[in-house]
C-alpha cells in the first residue's frame, strides 16, 4: 500500500469500528468481537498496516498482498456475519437520530487530531511547490542547453525535433551562437515549419553572418532568404540583388574566391546564383570569367555557367552581340570549352554542350564555333569583321 491509502483505510476502519463501538454499552475490549472477529484481531492488523505505512517511502506505491486481502475481507466478513445472525446481541442497525452523533463526534476527533499539523502542512506544500518549480527550471534550462548544442553541431533534425518542446514559441537565441554558427544555422532554419520564427531567425543569422565579414556566408544567407517559402519575409530581393552585385564586383577584379568556395561546398546554391550572375558583362571582364569558370570543380557547373554566361550575351536576334570586342573573349572561352566539359567521362552533358556549341554561332561575317576556336589559338590574332 502507499501511505497516503493507508492512511484513508486506517481512518476509515477506525471510524466503522467506532460507529459499531459507539452503540454498544460497554468500551472495547480484546475479547470484544465485531461481525465475528475479535476486536483485538482487527486492531491488530490495523496496527500492521500502519507499521507497514511509516515504512513506505514517499510518493512510491508500496503493495502488500497480505494487508490488501485483510482490509478487501473486512467488508464481505460483516456480510457474511450479519446474515447468518439476524438478532444478534447488537440489536438492528443503528438509527440515523444515533448514527449522527457518533459521526459528528467522530468527525471532531479528526478534526482536532489535524488541526495542530494544518500549518506544517502548509509549509510542506509550499516546500514541495519550491522543490518542483526548481526542478522544473533545471528540466527547462538541461532542455535548452541540449537544444542549443545539439544545433550547433549541425544535427538539424534533432535540433528541429528539440524545437517542438521548447518553452518558448520565440527563444532568444542572439547569446549562443556567433559567425562559425550561421551554416548549422541556415539548415536548421530551412527546416523549421513555424513562419515567425523562421522569420525572426534569419534576421538573426543575417546579423551573425554580416558581423563575420565573410561574403560567402552572407551570400548564403541571402540565397536561402529568396528560395525559402514564407510569406512574412520582406525585402528578399533586394537583399539578393545586393549580394549578386557583389560577387559581380569582385569577378571584374578577377577575385573569385568566394564564388568558387560555394560551387564547391554549396553546389545547389551556386547552380541558383550561376543564373543570376551575369547581365551582360563588359568585354574587358570577359577574360576574368573565363579563368572563373575554368577553376569551377565540376564539369556540370563549368557547363551551366558557360550556358548563362553566352545566354546574358545573346541579342534579340538569338545571336551572340556582334560588337567586335566580344570577339576574342569568346575566342578565348570556345577554345578552352573542349577542355571544360569531359563528354567522354560524362556523357549525360553531351546535349547541354551541343547546346553550348550552337549559340557560337553568329552573324559576325559568317563565321562560327570553329572560327573561335581557331582565333583563340592564335591569340595575337585579330577577327576578321
Amino acid at each position: 500500500m502507499c501511505r497516503p491509502l493507508s492512511a484513508v483505510l486506517i481512518l476509515l476502519t477506525s471510524l466503522y469500528l467506532q460507529l459499531d463501538i459507539a452503540v454498544g454499552a460497554e468500551d472495547p475490549q480484546p475479547e470484544k468481537e465485531i461481525c465475528g472477529v475479535k476486536l483485538g484481531r482487527v486492531q491488530d492488523s490495523v496496527k500492521s498496516w500502519l507499521a507497514a505505512a511509516k515504512i513506505c517511502p514517499l510518493n512510491k506505491f508500496c503493495d502488500n498482498e497480505v494487508h490488501s486481502t485483510q482490509f478487501n475481507l473486512i467488508p464481505l466478513t460483516c456480510i457474511r456475519w450479519r446474515g447468518l445472525n439476524p438478532a444478534s446481541t447488537w440489536g438492528p442497525p443503528p438509527g440515523r437520530n444515533e448514527v449522527l452523533p457518533v459521526i459528528e463526534s467522530t468527525m471532531s476527533t479528526l478534526k482536532a487530531m489535524f488541526e495542530p499539523t494544518k500549518a506544517d502542512l502548509v509549509k510542506l506544500d509550499e516546500e514541495v511547490g519550491r522543490q518542483l518549480r526548481d526542478a522544473w527550471k533545471e528540466l527547462e534550462a538541461l532542455q535548452t542547453e541540449v537544444f542549443l548544442s545539439t544545433l550547433a553541431s549541425g544535427r538539424t533534425e534533432r535540433a528541429v525535433f528539440y524545437s517542438f518542446m521548447e518553452a518558448s514559441d520565440n527563444p532568444k537565441l542572439n547569446h549562443y551562437f556567433h559567425p562559425d554558427n550561421v551554416e548549422e544555422l541556415l539548415r536548421y532554419n530551412w527546416a523549421l515549419p513555424w513562419h515567425t520564427r523562421q522569420r525572426d531567425m534569419y534576421n538573426l543569422i543575417g546579423q551573425l553572418a554580416r558581423s563575420s565579414n565573410d561574403p560567402m556566408l552572407e551570400t548564403l544567407h541571402a540565397v536561402d532568404m529568396a528560395n525559402v517559402v514564407n510569406p512574412g519575409m520582406e525585402n528578399r530581393e533586394h537583399l539578393l540583388n545586393g549580394q549578386v552585385e557583389k560577387l559581380r564586383d569582385n569577378l571584374s577584379k578577377n577575385s573569385f574566391d568566394t564564388l568558387v568556395s560555394i560551387a564547391r561546398r554549396f553546389p545547389q546554391h551556386f547552380t541558383f546564383l550561376s543564373q543570376r550572375l551575369f547581365k551582360s558583362p563588359d568585354a574587358d571582364t570577359l577574360p576574368n570569367i573565363v579563368g572563373f569558370i575554368g577553376q569551377l570543380p565540376t564539369d556540370e557547373q563549368r557547363l551551366i555557367t558557360t550556358d548563362a554566361l553566352l545566354q546574358s550575351l545573346m541579342a534579340e536576334n538569338g545571336t551572340l552581340l556582334p560588337q567586335p570586342e566580344y570577339a576574342y573573349p569568346l575566342a578565348l572561352l570556345a577554345h578552352d570549352l573542349p577542355s571544360l566539359v569531359n563528354v567522354k567521362a560524362h556523357p549525360d552533358l553531351q546535349q547541354g554542350v551541343d547546346d553550348v556549341r550552337a549559340k557560337f554561332i553568329t552573324p559576325i561575317s559568317g563565321k562560327s564555333l570553329q572560327y573561335y576556336q581557331n582565333l583563340g589559338a592564335r591569340p595575337s590574332s585579330s577577327p576578321a569583321v
